[in-house]
């Protein structure tokens, strides 16, 4: 998968056991933190839930992760 949004935040899943719902929660507020455009945020969200699927999801949440 190509990165379109070229930032990436401070967060290690290494060991996450959360829901999709609260990794998103957790993208979301951190990068709100780390001072990315709603936008930029959006698009990344929009990409993870594209395919519905979980892995997909993770993995796309992942790519933009500093760990």
């Amino acid at each position: 998968m190509k990165q379109i949004v070229n930032k990436m935040i401070d967060l290690d899943l290494r060991g996450f056991k959360g829901t999709t719902t609260t990794l998103l929660g957790l993208f979301k507020h951190i990068a709100k933190r780390e001072s990315w455009s709603d936008d930029e945020i959006q698009y990344v969200i929009t990409e993870a839930k594209k395919h519905n699927d979980q892995d997909h999801l993770v993995e796309t949440i992942r790519e933009y992760c500093k760990y």
